[in-house]
């Protein structure tokens, strides 16, 4: 944990159509409409929260903003807010079905339900319970302490059994799994291929699973590159558009991706 010279702040920023705002820190934000980012300099963390209904290009712009902010920190006028913070939280609250992002979304939202004072109109810091002192008043007689007797200690004879021999158990030998392997079908080691060709001719790739009339599938981003929308039916697989968008990169990857599935 960082150790700051001033006061530690924490600091919303809301992401509202790829441009990010600071905000007064208000956990009525965190809501399935909003891409938020909480610089929080109590816990060095930077918090990443999107919303299930926050469009895709919203939310890619808001993780990689959060990814930059937890680096660089946010500016508020010359205070830098979370420099360099520990670690980075991001939790999409389509997958709060997950462990994990559930116990995520927990702790971020009992981390924002504190009572706040504020800097600046968006710094916000916890506010300090004031201790009550009790003061004499004037002219009051002095209470009279009577010293308290010590206690006699008092000798204890304690007799020692003979450590009698234990006798353990043999361990029972653990039962062997029984449990299927999990069958693949022909599209899916299809669409398995496709990601493996995305992800060796790109930097960055977005994922999201999708379903269409039934049919399951996911949508696969690389910005400034391609989107394409794969569905899985049966043993054969859809691409949408077939020209992958029919940029230079898209079309390396789709000849990476077609010479893949020759060995099928």
């Amino acid at each position: 944990m960082k150790t700051l010279s001033r006061k530690a702040f924490m600091l919303m920023l809301l992401d509202d159509s790829g441009e990010v705002s600071p905000v007064p820190l208000d956990p009525g934000l965190v809501n399935s409409d909003n891409a938020v980012i909480v610089l929080d300099e109590y816990n060095d963390t930077c918090w990443s929260w999107i919303g299930r209904h926050v469009s895709m290009p919203t939310r890619m712009h808001a993780i990689r903003m959060a990814r930059g902010i937890q680096k660089s920190g946010y500016k508020i006028g010359v205070t830098t807010i979370g420099l360099a913070s520990g670690k980075i939280v991001e939790m999409m609250e389509k997958d709060d079905t997950d462990p994990d992002v559930a116990n995520n979304i927990m702790s971020f939202r009992n981390t924002l339900d504190q009572r706040w004072s504020f800097d600046d109109k968006v710094l916000a810091y916890k506010r300090e319970a004031s201790a009550a002192r009790e003061e004499p008043i004037a002219g009051a007689p002095t209470k009279k302490r009577v010293p308290e007797a010590e206690p006699v200690a008092r000798a204890k004879t304690v007799r020692e059994e003979p450590a009698r021999p234990r006798y353990l158990a043999p361990r029972p030998e653990p039962a062997p799994s029984s449990a299927p392997a999990p069958s693949v079908t022909l599209a899916e080691k299809k669409a398995g291929y496709l990601m493996m060709a995305t992800i060796k001719n790109s930097d960055i790739v977005y994922t999201e699973r999708i379903d269409r009339s039934g049919t399951p599938g996911m949508k696969i981003e690389v910005p400034g590159v391609m989107v394409i929308e794969v569905l899985m039916k049966d043993h054969e697989i859809s691409i949408t558009p077939g020209d992958f968008g029919g940029s230079e990169g898209a079309l390396k990857i789709k000849s990476e991706f077609t010479k893949m599935i020759k060995t099928l």
